[in-house]
């Protein structure tokens, strides 16, 4: 026979399968909101630390073009002779651009400009700044100095598109770069055309 204790029971048990299966439907909720929550932030996180990579890939990628492509500009304004006795500033100056010792030319140099030597010592200048690691100082040299000369143009333009790469200023450089394509007098045609290629 089937006492009021049974019943009891019974129900009882219905009752507590009902809250379980409640409980589990709320804790399947809330895991899926937590789920979600987790899947965004991570979504996030992925996309910040891929974005992160490809800048730190395309900077090195610059450094590496640049190391490739840069080298200082030969001293054609005052050649080195083997005697030190009675030598000006300037041709201080570019013994030691051409030893190297770029504080010490740069410095010689910037007071070695004259009105007749403007153009050509600015590139110079311009050069061993980006030596020195002073790339936005080289920059607003050659962008101020562009268009002085067209014997120097050409240099201007290299080396500018050089310092837009050392800054991963990428689209400037390419844009230096087609531009310095299209002069008829070009010192480094091959190398430009090479470089464009290797940006584009």
């Amino acid at each position: 026979m089937i006492t009021d204790d049974d019943i009891k029971i019974v129900a009882a048990h219905k009752e507590y399968e009902k809250g379980k299966l409640k409980l589990q439907q709320i804790e399947k909720k809330s895991n899926s909101f937590f789920s979600k929550k987790w899947l965004v932030a991570a979504s996030v996180l992925a996309i910040v630390s891929l974005s992160g990579l490809l800048f730190l890939l395309s900077e090195k990628s610059s450094d590496k073009l640049f190391a490739s492509y840069f080298e200082p500009y030969t001293n054609v304004i005052a050649p080195i002779s083997r005697s030190d006795k009675n030598k000006s500033t300037l041709e201080i100056a570019f013994k030691n651009y051409e030893n190297k010792k770029y504080a010490e030319a740069l410095n010689g140099l910037e007071k070695s400009i004259t009105k007749e030597n403007k153009t050509a010592l600015h590139l110079y200048i311009a050069v061993t700044n980006l030596k020195l690691e002073n790339t936005n100082k080289a920059i607003a040299i050659l962008e101020n100095n562009l268009n002085d000369s067209n014997t120097w143009k050409d240099k201007f333009l290299w080396y500018l598109s050089l310092a837009y790469l050392k800054e991963n200023k990428t689209e400037k450089a390419i844009e230096t770069l087609k531009t310095l394509s299209k002069e008829v007098n070009n010192f480094k045609k091959v190398e430009t055309l090479s470089l464009l290629k290797k940006l584009e």
